[in-house]
């Protein structure tokens, strides 16, 4: 579609660059650069946006298209519910496997539309939970679409994702394999694979640990940053890892869990050190979440306390008088971790 004069234009820069495209506007007979972006649709809506606030104007018969539906909702949806970084990156994987719906008329999208992409995404052998983020992500975008008073239907309800097959089924660690840990604690980087066996932490929650997260006096660690909100709570620290707490509190940088130059471990970094010492101890095919697995049924063996061990566990509660009136003080926790052997 032909732009009207001056309207403005955008531009794709030479070389390598992080936001290469560049929305450009006319004045006085030069054309100056407003702002610049990773993506042309990105530029594209805030050429729209620019237009219609500074010059009171919009494309004639502009229909709203998949691609630029999705990059105003994560905008918005980024500023309203600050969301982790590895929910943001999810939504993005979502987005790209929708890549056949990018350029429709977001109106035009029909069932049959969502459903092929999500057979598509089966047939490649992606996992269930990558179909259902890719539902999930149809479903935000349909009820944003409601709230800007588009008119569409929310297909998400309605799509079929089969059944779910685990690709790697998660199971426990034996006695056998954490008394294994324990003779190699020295290593470098078994103390992070114990203070996960002894918490029940996610691998995402230990790595975005900081060491103002830990109080060393009441022997407490606060996740404050978890994939939900249960998952924000207080575990009381075992006596078995106490020292590696403590020891990591005196090494440098902010993170509790750092290399020897002080640096924080994204996943991929650890999951380095994890495949080394899972080979090590003979338990190759064992996933970090195989420790919250572990946790879990370790305590329910022990017979702990059900609402204690989801406390810990940041697991939400069974029933609404758990969730509501339950109070679990840290003593009792600590009761309940303490069963851990």
């Amino acid at each position: 579609m032909r732009k009207p004069n001056g309207y403005g234009s955008i531009k794709r820069l030479s070389g390598t660059r992080r936001r290469p495209f560049v929305f450009v506007v006319s004045e006085h007979g030069r054309q100056k650069p407003v702002e610049y972006f990773a993506t042309q649709v990105e530029a594209e809506i805030f050429a729209a946006d620019y237009n219609k606030i500074h010059r009171n104007r919009s494309l004639p018969g502009h229909k709203i298209t998949f691609a630029e539906l999705y990059h105003r909702w994560i905008t918005r949806h980024i500023a309203d519910t600050s969301p982790s970084d590895s929910a943001i990156t999810g939504y993005r994987n979502s987005y790209r496997h929708c890549s056949v719906l990018h350029g429709m008329e977001y109106e035009k999208i029909k069932y049959q539309d969502y459903q092929t992409v999500i057979d598509g995404m089966r047939r490649s052998g992606l996992s269930y939970s990558s179909l259902k983020k890719v539902r999930s992500l149809i479903s935000l975008m349909a009820f944003y679409a409601i709230k800007i008073d588009m008119p569409c239907r929310n297909y998400a309800p309605l799509l079929s994702l089969g059944r779910n097959k685990p690709v790697h089924p998660h199971k426990t660690f034996s006695r056998q394999k954490i008394n294994r840990l324990w003779s190699i604690a020295n290593h470098n980087g078994v103390d992070t694979i114990l203070i996960l066996l002894y918490t029940g932490m996610r691998v995402g929650e230990l790595l975005a640990l900081q060491k103002s997260d830990i109080n060393l006096r009441q022997q407490i660690i606060r996740i404050t940053h978890s994939k939900t909100a249960a998952g924000i709570r207080i575990i009381p620290i075992h006596h078995r890892i106490q020292p590696f707490i403590t020891y990591r509190m005196q090494s440098s940088g902010t993170y509790l869990i750092t290399d020897s130059n002080g640096r924080s471990y994204d996943y991929s970094r650890y999951c380095l050190i994890w495949r080394r010492i899972m080979h090590d101890i003979h338990a190759d095919g064992h996933t970090t979440h195989d420790c919250r697995h572990t946790v879990a049924t370790l305590l329910d063996n022990a017979g702990a306390n059900e609402t204690a061990r989801r406390r810990i566990l940041g697991h939400a509660g069974g029933d609404v008088t758990e969730r509501v009136y339950t109070h679990k003080n840290l003593r009792q926790l600590r009761k309940c971790i303490e069963l851990l052997k």
